[in-house]
């Protein structure tokens, strides 16, 4: 069976990464990248393939979407506020 009739090719967690970075046009959103994929791969674990799959196109469709465009500070704070955060329990 060839790709083009089964599965998507395998790729590493660093390799999603370093795709996802290129498509951030901004620094406040090549910090988002490191974020978010951080997160979806922590959250992996729990999530269905097809709803890790949906959390990575969601994170490409952030970075493409030309009318977001969060600043620098934005991330920093957010960055700020996760870190300040209790974990669930």
């Amino acid at each position: 069976m060839t790709n083009t009739e089964g599965q998507l090719p395998g790729i590493s967690w660093a390799e999603l990464q370093t795709v996802l970075l290129s498509l951030a046009d901004t620094p406040a959103k090549q910090m988002m990248v490191n974020h978010l994929v951080s997160g979806t791969r922590k959250q992996a674990a729990f999530l269905s393939p097809d709803s890790t799959f949906r959390e990575i196109l969601h994170i490409g469709a952030a970075l493409l979407d030309s009318g977001f465009q969060p600043s620098e500070s934005d991330m920093k704070s957010s960055a700020a506020s996760c870190l300040s955060s209790p974990l669930p329990q």
